[in-house]
């Protein structure tokens, strides 16, 4: 794991294509320039040059509001949005409504909890129990960062009792993670 932060890549012209966060963002705007079109900024880490010669994952955390033009409902404005085995962008500007800097934290690390267990395609989509199906997604059913978590207010709350329960992960949510991160290492061979 490597942490970039705002990164740039210094030997390329400030503005050219890929060449550092700020053009994501900035490419992914939606038509006000105020929030980020989930839809673009998936698709513009999806088409990043050197996913081609050495896949990795991005997991994305901005101020910005995330529309999420993408879940099949409606349009709205989402906590986060990813595309399994690829990238998990992650907003923590709809967490500003909490008060408390310590709750506001709590909340937010359930929610980076979640977004990186999305970004390992877990819950495992064969796992018999355990699981609830949300607009074709599924999710946890049990105590577990991988719940279906829509608000700031439910991820406040769940991430209450995961700290009571001990752990962010539920037991088989933590044998999908590492299922699906030695598959990803060694393949399926």
């Amino acid at each position: 794991m490597r942490i970039f932060g705002a990164w740039a890549i210094q030997s390329v012209p400030q503005g050219t294509a890929y060449s550092n966060v700020e053009w994501y963002v900035n490419r992914s705007l939606d038509d006000t320039g105020s929030k980020i079109l989930g839809s673009r900024y998936l698709e513009t880490v999806r088409l990043e040059p050197w996913q081609a010669i050495s896949p990795h994952f991005d997991l994305a955390l901005t101020n910005l509001s995330i529309t999420d033009d993408l879940d099949g409902a409606s349009i709205r404005d989402a906590l986060g949005m990813n595309r399994p085995g690829l990238i998990s962008l992650v907003s923590s500007h709809p967490f500003d409504s909490i008060g408390s800097p310590d709750l506001r934290r709590l909340a937010l690390r359930h929610t980076y909890a979640h977004y990186f267990g999305r970004l390992l395609d877990a819950p495992r989509k064969n796992r018999a129990s355990g699981v609830l199906e949300h607009l074709g997604q599924t999710y946890c059913a049990n105590n577990c960062a991988l719940r279906f978590t829509d608000t700031p207010t439910l991820a406040l709350s769940f991430a209450r009792q995961e700290l009571e329960q001990g752990a962010m992960f539920c037991e088989k949510c933590q044998k999908d993670i590492v299922a699906q991160i030695t598959g990803f290492h060694y393949g399926l061979n």
